[in-house]
């Protein structure tokens, strides 16, 4: 009898309970063991003025770019008015939610990243053109900061926040040691699990194998002291599924 892909292979999800279902039916279908530990939750902004204002303002900006799914969910929540027929997205799941909305969007080649978007052609020469970054608190600040120093005008709408989510120290040991593996989407959510993680546990911690979203994020789990940790070709369930399905192809008895 065939094997499930990964089948014996405990994964933790880390993503906020409202997301986190698809990536679970998906993993356990090849086989996975899920364990479920939401580290943030998603907080949508307020309608307040100057928020709403930011949107009127820019109905004829160059182009609106958004820099998450949370992004577009919010800011459609917020803004039910035209939104201009140019949009970027950081990534694929991103371009995803627009094109639920009817929206096409352009997205980066290869690794999905503001420094990708920011190295598109159309976007090299911006000198005099507005844009309007549509984010979460904290987010992506290097689009905006890339296209100001070529002379471009940016407002930023940040459309939510992300709260930390706590558990007890023996709800993190637990999903700890059923997982080998542990999927994160952000630095955030992985200085979250840092800190959640009592001291005695962290060597444990620090032996699992993290999939992560981007090279940034890479670099600080390596600074964290974690080892050789993986990145899927782009950000999105399947990507997530296959970069694990190769690793464990490697690691199975």
């Amino acid at each position: 009898m065939t094997l499930a892909p990964l089948a014996g292979l405990g994964v933790m999800v880390t993503r906020p309970a409202e997301q986190a279902e698809p990536l679970c039916r998906l993993l356990q279908a090849q086989g996975a063991e899920v364990r479920r530990l939401p580290l943030l939750a998603i907080e949508p902004a307020r309608a307040a003025p100057a928020l709403l204002q930011l949107f009127n303002e820019a109905r004829d900006a160059q182009a609106w770019i958004f820099t998450s799914r949370n992004a577009v969910r919010c800011a459609r929540r917020l803004d039910a008015g035209r939104w201009p027929t140019r949009l970027y997205a950081v990534g694929a799941a991103t371009a995803a939610a627009l094109e639920e909305l009817g929206l096409t969007a352009t997205i980066p080649a290869g690794l999905y990243s503001g420094e990708s978007l920011l190295s598109h052609p159309s976007l090299l020469q911006p000198t005099g053109q507005r844009f309007l970054l549509v984010t979460g608190a904290e987010g992506l600040g290097t689009i905006a900061a890339g296209l100001r120093e070529r002379g471009a005008t940016v407002g930023v709408a940040e459309v939510y926040r992300r709260q930390s989510v706590a558990h007890a120290p023996a709800q993190v040991v637990e999903a700890l040691r059923a997982s080998a593996a542990i999927l994160l989407t952000s630095g955030e959510a992985l200085r979250q699990l840092l800190a959640l993680t009592p001291e005695p546990a962290m060597e444990l911690l620090l032996r699992r194998k993290l999939v992560l979203p981007s090279a940034r994020v890479v670099e600080q789990a390596l600074e964290s002291g974690f080892e050789s940790p993986l990145v899927p070709e782009q950000v999105s369930d399947a990507a997530y599924l296959r970069c694990l399905e190769r690793w464990w192809a490697d690691q199975r008895p």
